[in-house]
Order: C-alpha cells, then sequence, then structure tokens
C-alpha cells in the first residue's frame, strides 16, 4: 500500500471512529486473525513487528487457531513470548487423544501407540474410528497460560479486548463468545467439525467459527475499533490444486458459508495482511518454525507501514501508556473442589487418582500434573479444570470429566525379516474380572503365529501396586548360522510361559517386583546341519526385577531413560532332549558334561535418549545377560543379534542377524545418533561392541570373543508404524547385511 493511500484510509478510519467514540478521542486499533490450523503460527510474526513498531492494539478477534493466538495477545503476551511459546511446544502432543507417555502408568506403557487401530465398544456395539481429537493436553497447556486471569471471566478485561467466534452446530449461526470461561472458548472455536470433539459452551454446542466466519473482522467494527488490521492465513476458498488431503477436501466442504463471508470481511480492513503459505497445510504443524520465519518476514516487509501508523497517531494524540506485564501468579489457594461427569461414588476415586487435596496452594503446573496423574489411568476421554473465584480470595476448581469407552478392539500390523509378516488383533477391557484391572488376549496371525493372555490388576485404588499375569504361546522359526555368520540351518522352537509379578511404584515412571515364571521350550531341526538340538526344557525362575520407563515416546522417542532388570534362580529343570549331527545321535540330556542343578541368571537392558537439538537425538545402550554357573547348551542361552527384540532372551546387536549368536554370558555397549530430515523421516548410525563367553565356568561353544558391528538406517514414521531398512555390518560377518522392520512387534509383555 503506498504512503499517500495510506493516510487517506487513515483518516478514512478515524472519522468513522470519530461517529462511535468522543470528538477528539485516538481512534481504536483492531486486530482480526483468521483460522488456518498450523498456517495461523504466521500470525505471530506480525504480533512482533506490531509490539516492534509500536502499534498498540485495543481489541482482538479471532477464529480457531487465530483464537488460541489473539486470546494470548489479547491476555498481555508479546508477539515475540508467543513466540517462544509455540518454539518448545509439542503440537503432536497437544493434538491427540493420548495421554503422554511419561503420565502413562508403569503397567499400561508396553501398550501405547502399538496399534494401528482401536474400535472402542460403546453400549455394546462396536464404534467405528471417529478420528475426533479430544486434545486433552491442549486444555492443560491452555489452562496454565491463562490461569493469572482465572477471575476474568469478561473477555473485554483483559489487557486487550477479545472475542473470538464459534458456530452452533444446531442452528448454523455464528456464536460471538465474549465471556465465561476463556479456554472452552477457545477449544470451542477452533473444534473443526470431525476432526474435534465440539464443545458444550453456554447452551450452545459448538464447533469451528470458521464455517461460517473465518475472518470475523465485523466484531471488531462493533467492539468500537476505528482502524482495522486483518491477517489472514487461510486466503479464502482452496483451489483445485490445493486440495492435497482429506483435511483440505474436509475444510472446503465445510466452510462453504465462510468462503462467501470472506469478501465482505475483507473489505473492512484498513489494512490487510496475508502470507505466501503455499505447500503448508492446516494440520503441517511439524512445520511450525517455517511458518512462523514466513510470518516474519512478511510481518517486516509491512513494518514501515505499521511504523507510520503508531507514528501519526502519537504525533496528534501523544504517546500511549506501556500495556502491563501479564500478572504474575505463582499458585493459587484452592480452598473448595467438585467433579462433574462421574457417578458420585467415582468422585473421591479420581481426586485420589490426581492427589488432589483442597485445602492447599497449587501451581498452574501442579495442577496439570494432578489431571496428567488421572488421565494417564486411560480410564477417562477428557479431563479438564475451571477455576470459580471466591469472595475470600481463594478459587474453587470444577474438574470435569469424560469416561473413556472400558472395552476397546485394536489391530496392528507387523513385519520383520525374521518373524515375517504378522496381523496383530486384540481386545482389551477395563474392569471386567474386578475392579481396577485390565484383561487383554491379543493374536499374531503370520507365518509365525503367537498368542498372548495378560492382566494387570492394581491392588489399591492409588494404583500404586499391582499384580501382572502373563501367558503366552507361540511358534517360530529360526536360523542357524555358521562361520562367517552364514545360514546353516533351521529349526522349529515352540515355546509356552506363565507368569505372575507383584509391582510396586514408587514413582509413575518407576517399579520394583518380585515374580515367578514357567516356562517350557522345545526345538525341532527343520534344516540340519551340523550339531542340532532336538527336545524340550522345563524350568521354572523365580526373580526380583526393576522397571522404570520415562521416555516421551513409544515410538523414536528423543529423551528420556527405559531400564529392564532383571535377578532370578531357575530350578525345577525338566530336559528331554538329544544332540544329533545328522542323523547320528551323539549325545542326550544325561550326557555327564550336562547339569540342570538351579542356577543364578540376571539380566539388563538399559536405553537412554538425549537430545542433541530439535532434530539430533544421542541414544546410549547398555546391555547384560549372565547365566552363572550354566551346563547347559542352547536351551536357555542368550541369543545375540537384530536391532529390534522379537525373540526370548534375546540380546540386540547392530550387526548381527538374530540368534546368530548363542551364549550363556554376553556384557555390549551401543552409541548412536539420529537425525530427523524432515517431519517423521530420520536417519541414524549406531555403533556397538560385545563381550561374551566370559564366565569360564559355563559350558560354552565358543571361547571369550570381543565383536564390533553397527548399523545404518533409514527410518518413516508412517501410519503404520516406523518403517525402518537398515544395512548391518560387523567383523564377525565382515560383510554388509540387510535388514527390514515395520511396525512394532508382538513382544513378550
Amino acid at each position: 500500500m503506498k504512503f499517500p493511500l495510506f493516510l487517506l484510509l487513515l483518516l478514512f478510519a478515524m472519522g468513522q471512529a470519530g461517529r462511535a467514540q468522543p470528538p477528539g478521542a485516538r481512534p481504536r486499533i483492531g486486530l482480526t486473525l483468521s483460522g488456518g490450523g498450523a498456517r495461523g503460527l504466521a500470525h505471530i510474526g506480525l504480533l512482533q513487528m506490531l509490539d516492534s513498531a509500536g502499534v498498540q492494539v485495543d481489541y482482538v478477534t479471532g477464529t480457531s487457531m487465530g483464537a488460541i493466538v489473539g486470546a494470548l495477545y489479547a491476555a498481555g503476551y508479546s508477539g515475540h513470548d508467543i513466540d517462544l511459546l509455540v518454539c518448545e511446544l509439542d503440537w503432536g502432543a497437544l493434538l491427540t487423544n493420548g495421554a503422554q507417555l511419561r503420565t502413562v502408568t508403569l503397567a499400561e506403557k508396553d501398550d501405547v501407540s502399538r496399534y494401528l487401530i482401536e474400535l472402542p465398544f460403546v453400549r455394546r456395539k462396536l464404534q467405528p474410528p471417529s478420528g475426533v481429537i479430544e486434545s486433552e493436553e491442549l486444555w492443560l497447556k491452555l489452562s496454565e497460560l491463562f490461569l493469572p486471569y482465572y477471575r476474568t471471566k469478561d473477555f473485554s478485561c483483559f489487557q486487550r479486548g477479545f472475542r473470538c467466534v464459534a458456530t452452533d452446530i444446531l442452528s448454523g449461526e455464528a456464536v460471538v463468545l465474549q465471556r465465561g470461561e476463556i479456554v472452552p472458548a477457545i477449544r470451542a472455536s477452533m473444534a473443526i467439525p470431525s476432526v474435534f470433539t465440539p464443545i458444550y459452551y453456554q447452551g450452545h454446542q459448538l464447533v469451528d467459527g470458521g464455517v461460517v466466519r473465518n475472518f470475523p473482522v465485523s466484531e471488531l467494527k462493533a467492539m468500537g475499533a476505528g482502524v482495522i488490521i486483518g491477517s489472514n492465513v487461510s486466503n479464502g476458498a482452496y483451489t483445485e490444486a490445493s486440495l492435497r488431503n482429506a483435511l483440505d477436501v474436509l475444510l472446503q466442504i465445510t466452510f462453504f458459508k465462510d468462503n462467501a463471508d470472506f469478501k465482505s470481511q475483507r473489505a473492512l480492513c484498513d489494512v490487510y495482511v496475508d502470507y505466501p503459505l503455499k505447500g503448508f497445510t492446516t494440520g503441517g504443524f511439524a512445520d511450525a518454525k517455517p511458518i512462523t520465519r514466513i510470518g516474519l518476514g512478511r510481518g517486516q516487509q509491512i513494518f514501515p507501514q505499521l511504523k507510520r501508523l503508531a507514528d501519526s497517531l502519537d504525533a496528534q494524540y501523544g504517546p500511549r501508556a506501556p500495556l502491563r506485564p501479564v500478572p504474575r501468579l505463582d499458585s493459587i489457594y484452592i480452598s473448595s473442589c467438585e467433579v462433574h461427569g462421574l457417578e458420585p461414588q467415582n468422585v473421591s476415586l479420581v481426586l485420589q487418582l490426581m492427589t488432589f487435596r483442597p485445602g492447599r496452594f497449587y501451581t498452574p503446573t501442579q495442577l496439570s500434573a494432578a489431571v496428567r496423574g488421572a488421565f494417564g489411568t486411560r480410564y477417562f476421554r477428557r479431563l479438564t479444570y475451571t477455576l470459580q473465584p471466591l469472595p475470600d480470595s481463594t478459587a474453587h476448581i470444577v474438574f470435569e470429566a469424560v469416561r473413556a469407552p472400558l472395552t476397546h478392539l485394536q489391530f496392528g500390523l507387523h513385519y520383520h525379516s525374521l518373524t515375517g509378516i504378522g496381523l496383530i488383533s486384540s481386545i482389551s477391557a477395563k474392569d471386567w474380572l474386578l475392579p481396577f484391572s485390565t484383561s487383554q488376549a491379543a493374536l499374531n496371525l503370520g507365518e509365525n503365529p503367537r498368542f498372548r493372555l495378560k492382566h494387570f490388576q492394581y491392588l489399591t485404588p492409588s494404583k500404586h501396586a499391582f499384580l501382572r499375569l502373563l501367558a503366552q504361546a507361540e511358534q517360530l522359526d529360526v536360523a542357524t548360522y555358521g562361520a562367517g555368520i552364514r545360514k546353516s540351518g533351521l529349526y522349529t522352537q515352540r515355546y509356552g510361559t506363565v507368569s505372575g509379578q507383584l509391582m510396586q511404584e514408587f514413582t509413575r515412571n518407576a517399579a520394583f517386583g518380585v515374580g515367578t515364571r514357567y516356562e517350557y521350550v522345545s526345538f525341532r531341526p527343520e534344516i540340519a546341519s551340523g550339531l542340532q538340538l532336538n527336545g524340550r526344557l522345563r524350568l521354572i525362575t523365580s526373580f526380583i526385577c526393576y522397571e522404570a520407563n520415562t521416555w516421551n515416546a513409544a515410538i523414536y522417542p528423543t529423551a528420556g531413560r527405559k531400564v529392564d532388570a532383571e535377578a532370578g534362580y531357575v530350578y525345577g529343570q525338566a530336559p528331554s532332549f538329544r544332540v544329533l549331527d545328522g542323523p547320528t545321535l551323539v549325545e542326550t540330556q544325561d550326557a555327564a558334561r550336562f547339569s540342570f542343578r538351579p542356577y543364578l541368571r540376571t539380566r539388563l537392558n538399559l536405553e537412554q535418549f538425549c537430545p542433541l537439538s530439535a532434530r539430533a537425538t544421542l541414544l546410549l545402550q547398555a546391555q547384560a545377560g549372565l547365566n552363572f554357573n550354566y551346563r547347559q547348551i542352547v536351551v536357555n542361552d542368550f541369543v545375540v543379534g537384530g536391532l529390534t527384540p522379537v525373540l526370548r532372551n534375546q540380546l540386540t546387536f547392530a550387526g548381527l542377524p538374530e540368534a546368530a549368536l548363542l551364549t550363556s554370558s554376553a556384557a555390549a555397549a551401543l552409541v548412536g545418533y539420529r537425525h530427523a530430515l524432515a517431519p517423521k523421516v530420520y536417519i541414524s548410525g549406531k555403533a556397538n561392541v560385545l563381550y561374551h563367553d566370559f564366565l569360564t565356568a559355563n559350558l560354552q561353544l565358543q571361547s571369550a570373543q570381543v565383536r564390533y558391528g553397527g548399523a545404518v538406517t533409514l527410518s518413516y514414521r508412517s501410519f503404520l508404524g516406523p518403517i525402518d531398512a537398515s544395512l548391518l555390518y560387523s567383523n564377525a560377518a565382515e560383510r554388509v547385511l540387510p535388514y527390514f522392520n515395520i511396525g512394532i512387534p508382538f513382544g513378550y509383555r
């Protein structure tokens, strides 16, 4: 916009403002921020330039993402503050139905992100997947950010007056939200139909305001704005070329009415700003940084116009006092509470799960942690709170709970170089046998079938102690290897186990326990080569164990530690096998060199992920498996090799295929580096060292040796789960080996 034309518009706007304000009054400046999903993050660059230019905005309106950014700006957060906040947010965690892995109880972590599809049973009927997002973490984050304003129920009393727009799902009319609870109002404004759940607010069932008004400029006029700055990231209607995915098509259909409204709203703007966001989609939150950079660049382009606006107003009316900062509120004294949405008998339970007690001070992060404590049990679809100010300067908190379905049918897919393809199905039910329990039956259908029954029983309402029961059976074809790690034979392994563990949690992410496991394993040669084992073994192991998991994600974590440690006493062995050289019997379990007396067994796996930057992650791993005074071969050895745990007694090793090495004692250390090439695309390298067969009292197949190896992996996080294609190399094989994995394996827990 050229300078003379800009001044004419400004003078016209002042004249218009003079009709609604006292003569000579400084015209009020209004700012409208459109919706547009991830593209709405571009608004932040404009806010930064408004602050730099000294333009003091009086009123803010917004829809959808514009409502989130606009409400923060209206509350007093600067453009710079909001930019820093956006850079720190994990949008994948904010816009999801699930709990963060770190907040899920230890007993439930193994099933997080394991399945492609989860179908709930509601009123004894299977409910198809809705794809609807509750966004629990977004609720909590917004509640933290707006906690200093918990006493403000009139949005015009923010540092800048604020309104946002939602759509009444029954009447199809726009609803302007200007009073009440700010967090539900924002959440209602961004509830894209069939993407986010509708919000019941002040007697209306509300969805995204973009359905009828994605660019709410006229609301600024109604508030009294004389100069209007419009920031639009949606660029009006979609074009044929821009309809690239299902969400884009859905938004085009949903926002037909807004497309007609857009032109009239744009005509009301004195300063109109749009952005070169071609190639960025509404759901592309992985592109948050480049989108905000584009917004900043666009803001810098119009900075001279914004500066002239601020200077001309200050010259005519004098400078305005700076806005006060966002009120600081370290903690709130909560004197009373209530819970909505639950049966009366369950109210005390949810408060206990949250470890929440009224009559004390709470910080914003403590309130979020309390809610996550209950939400992490996966009994709730949504659990949020609002604060009501009381006359004595304390607060009354109201928790809103929506129960999750108790029964789910789950489906997954897994392919692995060793186990082949498997279709995984599972049914899980909470409180089916007893209260505070989860029962599950899972089946892997494929070349190597597996079946598992699992039951978790929490022993206290606080869910700090639990009983884990497991029964599993499988059949697996495993290759044998000779010199140079070359396949020499094939045998079929049948395995069955029944175990029970009593665990005591001392934090949400760590537990110590005791248990006993009965195992049956049989071996039958299919392709004989060299010495082969044919027979079976039954054994019992009683053990103590320690488990911890602070990973921030189940797939491709970037931070946190996972530990599985076990020390056990093996006894009650009942062997029956033959050692064959081709068809020739070499010896049986009665041979003098074998012993099946009880022995001690220990195992450790520790994996630590350390973030180096936004794209780089360091992986450290230590593994060990030791059988003390072990005078057997093969039947209860540790099997070394592979990158993914798919076998009983497996120690992974980058550079060797699964079961390439059988040993009674081994220790390994690994260091790895993973780099994100693009959202969901990674390349990683691993290098490890292995020392094995160093317990000389044991019966050994080979002498003590040190092995070196490594792997390079290209990974993609797909809707099927992780897809990993790797190349392995070790000083044992002395050649490059391929390795492939899709999805999460069936596992042993």
